[in-house]
């Protein structure tokens, strides 16, 4: 039965608020690329499963440490937890990332609390923080490992008339970690039973958090500013487990600790909205050749290493500068393609595949003429 009221607490209402918040801009994504561009760019559900297959790989890894280490936390840092993570989901369509958890500290300390006010905070200030190192750990793991190149162009008018190609890229991670929380709070409950250990008691809780990425480029693909991304939670975790070893040594100044840790996550969220807008090259349309907007994956296109932005120079030895070109040049040789391409830093490539005959997206390759009129 304590198996089953554990499993029930991993699919609460932040579970149900992540899933769908996941499920309706995958939904949005489709319904937009197939108005845009007469054809979804990914038909697959790969960012949500690539969000249950790595947060939960990394959800054993923590809540190993957690309660194999002892990391207590009192429910008033679970309950703030939960809270944050809900409103940081339902204002994904501006923005998400991870550098908010430290808040959750300050909360539980200064918002009026009842039941859920066990436990000083001195006592779990160090612990808080260490689950928030490990966190920003994971979150610069996850995206190096487990972020599926998912992005979805949206064509606006470009500052020199030209239409440019601006990015979005979402996505999200279920973390279903199992902590062990301090207190009688849930002894009190009939149907949960409390743990002791010497004079210590505890329950085993599940906390279902969602970490991930949401953000939207202008000048550059996604992919530049969530490399910048890693970085920053990487730091930004080694910088929270140092602030949990002072926090640990240094108890009496818990809540200077817990501000410096909040700075620290400001700071990263205004690093996350400054490495969004870095780039010096809009993704527009050209007259040189043909400007790829978005490359289907699983298509002769992706097997060449094609990437949104790239620029078609040569179809099969034929110069190409509209959509109709590149057509007639693949038909030419309907059996391989063999092409010139300018990337958008400018570099020059030269690739080639064997395909079917087809138009340009079926071999994976989304323009801006796929536009509709």
């Amino acid at each position: 039965m304590n198996r089953v009221r554990l499993f029930l607490t991993l699919l609460g209402p932040i579970t149900w608020v992540g899933f769908l918040v996941a499920v309706f801009w995958h939904w949005l994504r489709l319904r937009h690329e197939r108005k845009v561009f007469l054809t979804a760019i990914d038909r697959h559900a790969t960012g949500l499963w690539a969000g249950i297959i790595g947060g939960v790989s990394v959800a054993v890894i923590i809540s190993g440490l957690s309660v194999l280490g002892g990391v207590l936390l009192p429910p008033a840092v679970l309950l703030m937890l939960s809270g944050l993570t809900v409103v940081m989901l339902l204002l994904s369509g501006i923005g998400f990332g991870p550098w908010w958890l430290p808040i959750a500290g300050l909360l539980a300390i200064y918002v009026p609390q009842t039941q859920f006010a066990q436990g000083t905070a001195s006592v779990w200030t160090w612990r808080l923080l260490l689950l928030v190192g490990l966190l920003w750990l994971a979150e610069a793991g996850l995206l190096k490992v487990f972020d599926p190149p998912i992005d979805v162009p949206t064509l606006i008018q470009g500052p020199r008339g030209a239409k440019i190609a601006v990015y979005a890229h979402r996505q999200f991670y279920w973390l279903p970690l199992i902590l062990p929380i301090s207190g009688n709070t849930f002894a009190q409950l009939p149907w949960w039973s409390a743990l002791t250990i010497g004079n210590t008691h505890f329950a085993l809780i599940g906390l279902p958090l969602i970490l991930g990425v949401a953000l939207r480029t202008k000048k550059q693909l996604p992919k530049y500013a969530i490399k910048l991304w890693i970085w920053q939670y990487l730091i930004a975790g080694v910088i929270a487990l140092a602030l949990a070893a002072g926090a640990w040594a240094l108890p009496t100044y818990t809540t200077i600790w817990l501000i410096v840790a909040v700075i620290v996550g400001i700071v990263v969220g205004l690093a996350n909205h400054q490495a969004n807008k870095r780039g010096i090259n809009y993704v527009s349309q050209t007259i040189t050749g043909v400007r790829l907007v978005a490359i289907q994956p699983e298509t002769p296109a992706a097997k060449m290493g094609l990437e949104a932005g790239d620029v078609v120079l040569l179809c099969n030895q034929l110069p190409v500068h509209n959509d109709a070109e590149l057509y007639a040049a693949i038909q030419a040789h309907p059996t391989y393609c063999r092409l010139k391409v300018m990337r958008l830093d400018g570099a020059i490539k030269l690739c080639e595949t064997a395909i079917y005959e087809g138009a340009p997206h079926e071999l994976g390759m989304i323009t801006f003429a796929e536009e509709q009129a």
